[in-house]
Parts: structure tokens; sequence; C-alpha cells
């Protein structure tokens, strides 16, 4: 996710209530708890093309998600194969 804060202003019009907490979290219909998270500040990483071809080529790890990256040796995962 990009905008955590549109997926807030969407849930909430429609009557999705919303758990408290620190972070975004709501239960679906059958029970299933959800956590909206921003691309940038997790320890998850695609290759830059499979992120380009997916639509999602603009979106970057912050300094602290890439520094733990890094750390993992995980940071360098890129391709730009086509």
């Amino acid at each position: 996710m990009d905008n955590k804060e549109f997926v807030r202003q969407t849930l909430e019009p429609m009557g999705v209530k919303l758990l408290n907490g620190p972070f975004l979290d709501f239960l679906d219909p059958w029970g299933n708890r959800l956590e909206i998270i921003t691309y940038s500040n997790i320890q998850n990483t695609k290759a830059d093309n499979v992120l380009r071809r997916k639509g999602f080529g603009h979106l970057k790890k912050t300094d602290q998600a890439q520094a733990e990256l890094n750390a993992t040796g995980l940071g360098s995962i890129q391709s730009d194969n086509n």
C-alpha cells in the first residue's frame, strides 16, 4: 500500500470499525484481522522490474526500512532485466 490514509478515509465511510491501537487494523466479515501497512516501511522487497510491471515502480523504501534490508543482506536485490 502506498497511501494508508486513503485506505482509512475509504473504510470509515463504509462503516468498517477500525481496531484501537497504533496501527490501521480492522476485522474482515469472517473475523480475520487485517493490518494495512505502507510498502515503504516493511522489510520486504521486490526486484525493480517486478514493481514496474505491476504498476508500483514509484514505491520507494524509507531510509530505515532500506537500512534494515541492507543489514539482512536483502537490500541489494534489484533487477533491471525486462
